[in-house]
């Protein structure tokens, strides 16, 4: 009898403890602040973050300990698991993934991931509804895999940052870019999914943060329509923003639902304060997800 461990990190928003509640090994990606590393949400949580950010901190993110992903295989072949379904931060923003292949074929354990192309809550959907579909409702595993493909190829995810120098320090954007945006006041719209390999890439340009936010509502009309779709709104340290776009977005899109998160760590360090980011996904299945 086949028994499937299912695996995520914490770009997903959760910590170890929170995701082994409902049946998922999780692994920590680091975060390093001026020099020292640390498990993000194990010991590093938004407010550390935040706090880092207003300070001027030197900070970046790395894929988790790679001794602690063999470790976890290891252990998952002495308790015997046959196989592992794992949903990580996408391979265009870490090389988790990577890690995670060689780690299963060092353990000759059979190993499927879904690339959501992102991170964060759609990351967390997809490996609660894999676990759902397959695990509890016993249904075919490759049907299950395609099913979440497709629903990450169907997702996306746009940012507004307010300062665009923290996404050259990482190498997400080049430094000419953002200082001509910043010298010129232009507010971009950037995009993440798997159209762009999960690699931020720029959407559009305007020149208030207002405008970005009514385009961004705009290309999202193209792509839901009046569908039902689950649309979050993320922001770091900017929740007067926040509330007001999710306000309008439940105007403009009465069939989704709206919720409002502050980004998690390991984009926040990326994007710096006062950005927003709004990621939408059509859920396939009636499991509740708690975001």
């Amino acid at each position: 009898m086949e028994k499937i461990a299912f695996i995520t990190d914490s770009g997903c928003g959760h910590g170890i403890d929170d995701m082994r509640k409902i049946g998922i090994f999780s692994l920590p990606l680091q975060i390093e602040i001026d020099g020292k590393n640390y498990f993000d949400i194990e010991k590093v949580s938004s407010a550390d973050v935040i706090k880092g950010l207003k300070n001027g901190a030197t900070m970046s993110t790395s894929l988790p300990p790679l001794g602690l992903i063999n470790e976890l295989f290891r252990s998952l072949k002495a308790n015997g698991y046959t196989q592992a379904i794992a949903v990580p931060i996408c391979a265009g923003l870490s090389g988790t993934m990577n890690a995670l292949y060689i780690a299963a074929d060092q353990a000759d354990m059979p190993l499927h991931c879904v690339d959501c192309g992102v991170t964060a809550v759609l990351q967390k959907y997809l490996i609660e509804y894999l676990k759902d579909e397959i695990e509890n409702k016993g249904r075919d595993i490759r049907e299950v895999l395609n099913e979440a493909e497709a629903i990450a190829n169907k997702a996306d995810t746009l940012i507004i940052p307010d300062d665009m120098m923290h996404l050259t320090k990482s190498g997400r954007l080049s430094k000419a870019s953002a200082t001509i945006a910043d010298f010129f006041m232009i507010k971009p719209i950037l995009a993440i999914s798997k159209k762009t390999d999960g690699k931020i890439s720029v959407l559009t340009k305007t020149r208030t943060f207002k405008k970005a936010l009514k385009k961004a509502s705009d290309h999202m009309r193209e792509a839901i329509g009046d569908e039902a779709y689950t649309i979050i709104v993320a922001h770091v340290d900017n929740y007067g923003d926040a509330i007001i776009l999710q306000d309008d977005l439940k105007k403009s899109f009465p069939n989704c639902r709206v919720e409002i998160i502050s980004l998690y760590n390991p984009v926040a360090i990326h994007t710096g304060l006062k950005a927003i980011a709004i990621q939408y996904f059509k859920e396939e299945t009636d499991y509740r997800f708690m975001v």
